[in-house]
């Protein structure tokens, strides 16, 4: 009968052991899953001055099998409301978490940091901008960004602070998504909802331009099982490619 050589064994142990941490690995394999949020607007509208942001609120529900990673933001305004320009699509004038429900926009801008979920990241890390499209005519960039981020020095995310004006002197406090825009805001630590959680962004104008929101939950990756019977032959030819070469070695 024709021995194994010992390069041979090489290439089984290698290719046993490239398999083991193949299994291993699926196994951890962290997944996610996307829950769309519905919208309601408040009463009443706030803002800078002029303040006529509008406000919105959205339930996200208690949540049993994971946390949520991060928060999209959609502008779904067709082309239609609001001003064109470098302030086309839904302007976002902030966005707010928070365990406590109110029902105005004055009462929204004025919930005290204590009420707050404080996992929002405004920078170009946590803060990942899709650019929409600008109506005619076209005055890139959009308003409050920045080399396609979010210029939030400009923008002001963590308050409803808006001066609704397109005077150059005098605009500031938003930025504009543009037609079909969107922005993910990646939160800074995962959040779990073992209790009702509201989310609220603000409308600059209270014009007609709408948006959508999303929260995609991650679920953690499962513990890793008993090895399956994959990972058992794999150690089972480790064993035996090891038991070759001391063999060989021994002859």
């Amino acid at each position: 009968m024709k021995k194994l050589s010992s390069f041979s064994s090489v290439k089984f142990l290698t290719s046993s052991i490239a398999t083991l941490a193949i299994s291993l690995i699926s196994s951890q394999s962290a997944t996610a899953a996307t829950i769309a949020l519905g919208f309601t607007k408040l009463t009443g509208v706030t803002g800078g001055s002029p303040a006529t942001t509008a406000v919105y609120r959205a339930e996200i529900p208690v949540l049993s099998f994971g946390e949520i990673a991060s928060i999209v933001i959609k502008d779904i305004s067709n082309g239609t409301g609001g001003t064109p320009g470098n302030v086309s699509g839904f302007d976002l004038d902030g966005i707010k978490l928070s365990y406590l429900a109110v029902d105005s926009a004055v009462a929204a801008k004025n919930i005290s940091i204590s009420d707050l979920v404080d996992v929002f990241d405004f920078t170009p890390t946590g803060t990942i901008l899709t650019l929409g499209s600008q109506r005619p005519p076209t005055t890139p960039p959009l308003f409050g960004t920045t080399g396609g981020n979010v210029n939030n020095a400009v923008a002001t995310l963590g308050n409803f602070d808006a001066n609704s004006t397109t005077d150059p002197r005098r605009i500031f406090g938003f930025f504009s998504l543009g037609d079909n825009g969107q922005v993910e805001f990646k939160l800074k630590s995962p959040v779990f909802t073992n209790i009702p959680l509201y989310l609220y962004i603000g409308e600059v104008g209270d014009n007609g331009e709408v948006a959508v929101g999303e929260v995609i939950v991650s679920q953690p990756a499962s513990p890793v099982p008993e090895p399956s019977g994959l990972a058992v032959l794999s150690l089972a030819g480790i064993y035996l490619a090891v038991r070759h070469c001391k063999k060989n070695k021994s002859q």
